[in-house]
């Protein structure tokens, strides 16, 4: 199994960074983020031109038939520059949950407006009394011949200010459904919010709104599926920005002055900034771990594809507050300013960490599931516990 990057996926790192690092930097970053719409037009026409929206979707549905590889690869880039586009919102999510649900017509049109860029998607599926819970829906659809209308809340829908359409999970026929609603359709009211990061989320209202169905039977495995690539996507994202904070850390540490000398000298700080990188390799494996959990073989799907997410994703949370809180405190009072963009760094990495689950729901969920390593793997036979003494 090959764990570097393939030509195609280094070329196309090298790709996104340079256009990044030409019309990304932190001072464009904070003037498309204090605009109205809070992310760049622009920026997102280009994402499409260079194929960037159509990544992870079939050639036969206007995409460019690659893998989840490659979409990790952007992500990663994006962490770096703290992209604001709604990328994971519409391709990973929306376009993730078209794709694996929907009918080959319904992903043929949508998806391919995806790829173009002329079509935002926001998945609308948690609610307030479930918190994390994606099995039970309390929000329902009634069918009247061959079209149907919904009625319930949702919460925390990323991308929402962005949706031209959203894909809600339903209750219905004993199971969960996915439905297609206008953004803007008769019987949808919004209520838009910034999060702590600057991204834009938020929860919608459905009040006999009109809805198309979005392929048919049960879509619980559906939803599983796409929500643990957009976990691992996510992972990814947060590797990239942990590595601009530390990159940021360390010129500081070489840059800033005191008593005449750069504080990095001071060994004390030498110390931490090694804490720090090896933090990083820490999560930089785990990501690598989930990635190629979501990524076998179709023919041969991964039976513990979401416990080894889960797994990889309390060791990256782990190391995204340990680097984010040690950038902040190295840097000093600078830091705490909203000009420096270290401390954007660290509002995206803890917002990240709450958007699926957080730490405590995943320690919880992994013991039940048994723990990543069987319990039986660990025990030592009493005999060479004993030798294991001498």
């Amino acid at each position: 199994m090959d764990l570097e990057l393939n030509e195609d996926q280094q070329e196309l790192s090298e790709i996104i960074s340079r256009l990044l690092r030409d019309k990304y930097d932190a001072g464009t970053r904070d003037s498309i983020l204090a605009s109205e719409q809070g992310w760049s037009t622009e920026m997102w026409e280009q994402y499409a031109e260079i194929g960037l929206l159509g990544l992870p979707f079939s050639e036969d549905h206007g995409g460019v038939g690659m893998g989840f590889a490659e979409v990790a690869v952007v992500m990663e880039e994006f962490g770096k520059a703290l992209v604001l586009e709604p990328y994971l919102a519409t391709v990973i999510l929306g376009g993730g949950l078209v794709n694996a649900a929907g009918t080959e017509e319904q992903k043929s049109q949508i998806l391919e407006e995806v790829t173009e860029g002329s079509k935002f998607l926001a998945f609308a599926g948690y609610e307030p009394q479930n918190r994390y819970d994606l099995t039970t829906p309390a929000t329902t659809a009634t069918a009247s011949g061959d079209q149907y209308t919904l009625n319930g809340e949702k919460s925390r829908v990323l991308g929402l200010d962005a949706a031209d359409q959203l894909v809600v999970s339903v209750a219905v026929d004993n199971g969960v459904g996915l439905f297609l609603v206008d953004a803007d359709a008769q019987g949808v009211t919004t209520d838009i919010r910034t999060q702590a990061d600057g991204l834009k989320a938020g929860s919608v209202l459905f009040d006999n709104a009109p809805a198309v169905r979005l392929g048919e039977g049960d879509a619980q495995d559906a939803i599983n599926q796409v929500i643990d690539m957009a976990n691992t996507a996510m992972m990814a994202e947060a590797v990239g920005a942990m590595e601009s904070a530390l990159k940021m850390t360390s010129e500081y540490l070489h840059e800033r002055e005191q008593f005449g000398a750069p504080i990095g000298r001071n060994q004390v700080l030498q110390h931490r900034a090694a804490d720090m990188y090896a933090s990083l390799q820490d999560a930089k494996s785990m990501a690598l771990y989930a990635r190629l959990a979501v990524s076998q073989d179709e023919n041969e799907p991964n039976p513990n594809r979401h416990r080894d997410v889960i797994a990889a994703k309390i060791i990256i949370d782990q190391a995204a507050r340990h680097i984010s809180q040690e950038s902040i405190q190295m840097h000093g009072g600078i830091g705490m300013a909203m000009e420096y963009p270290i401390g954007h760094y660290a509002k995206r990495l803890t917002v990240i960490s709450q958007t699926f689950d957080d730490s405590d729901g995943l320690t919880a969920e992994l013991a039940g599931l048994g723990g990543l390593i069987e319990a039986e793997a660990a025990d030592l036979e009493p005999s060479l516990a004993l030798n294991s003494t001498h």
